[in-house]
């Protein structure tokens, strides 16, 4: 097992998908900072009072209230196209799928009690990934906060929570990928299935759902990356703009414990799917 995970690990950092990714979010983060600081429309959305012309004064406050969960918690919302969820879902559908698509897994199904290790060396090797990935991009929020001459100051008590959550949603998407990976055995459907759940396509499935309104609930409402794009914490756009008296995209904040248990109970269902169908599904034809 430990062997396998060694394997694992030296593939994960020899993967260029990994570091494109890394890069990727880098740039918009630098996109988004710059027009944070210098575009005026940034700052009409934060003061909605405000008008074209605001005085200088006005935006340099406003660019030092700026926090580091302000850009920290931006590419988890829907304005921010949930940039962190799709970069990593598509990572690991390339990742998941690599020895599917090249045959390699075949071999390796010839060792004994081989399919479980793959499984539990490939979910510690992308739990693995993601927090390098959160780290990188914390790092790169930081210079940011350096580069405006802000002070730097991560809260914990409100940084840990809701990463946690974004975490555990983005161990739920790898986990539906590999169930994916498992049945079709093909690289362009896991891509394809982590666009469309990175991207929140299934809301448009949930929304007719409940338009035959034959659920007590709104369906909708309790999907997994509705409620990663929901969440937030002090500091953050969503944040800003209920507290100026706008109205969130898709409906009121929610708690960190909703998007904990949605997350969680995607993700074990789809890793015990995935284990069952490892078990079952032949893959020396």
């Amino acid at each position: 097992m430990m062997k396998y995970m060694a394997m694992d690990l030296r593939r994960l950092f020899r993967t260029k998908s990994f570091y494109v990714s890394i890069i990727i979010i880098t740039v918009f983060l630098s996109i988004f900072a710059t027009a944070s600081y210098y575009v005026e429309g940034m700052a009409q959305e934060l003061v909605p009072q405000g008008g074209r012309g605001m005085p200088s004064g006005v935006l340099e406050s406003i660019r030092r209230a700026i926090t580091f969960n302000f850009f920290f918690s931006f590419f988890f919302s829907l304005p921010g196209m949930r940039m962190h969820h799709v970069l990593l879902a598509l990572f690991a559908a390339g990742y998941l799928s690599k020895e599917h698509h090249t045959g390699y897994l075949k071999n390796l199904l010839c060792l004994p009690r081989m399919r479980e290790k793959w499984m539990v060396s490939k979910i510690l090797t992308l739990l693995l990934a993601t927090v390098v990935y959160y780290l990188v991009f914390t790092l790169a929020c930081v210079v940011v906060l350096l580069l405006y001459g802000n002070p730097i100051v991560i809260k914990l008590s409100q940084v840990v929570p809701f990463i946690l959550g974004q975490m555990l949603t983005d161990m739920a998407l790898y986990a539906v990928i590999m169930a994916v990976v498992m049945i079709l055995q093909s690289k362009a459907a896991a891509v394809i299935t982590a666009l469309v759940l990175s991207l929140n396509i299934q809301s448009l499935f949930y929304l007719l759902i409940d338009w035959l309104d034959i659920l007590p609930f709104k369906l909708v409402t309790y999907g997994m990356m509705n409620l990663a794009s929901r969440a937030e914490i002090p500091g953050s756009m969503s944040n800003l703009m209920s507290s100026s008296g706008m109205r969130f995209p898709l409906g009121d904040p929610v708690s960190a414990n909703m998007l904990y248990i949605v997350s969680g109970i995607v993700f074990v269902s789809f890793l015990l799917m995935s284990w069952l169908l490892f078990r079952q599904v032949d893959y020396k034809n």
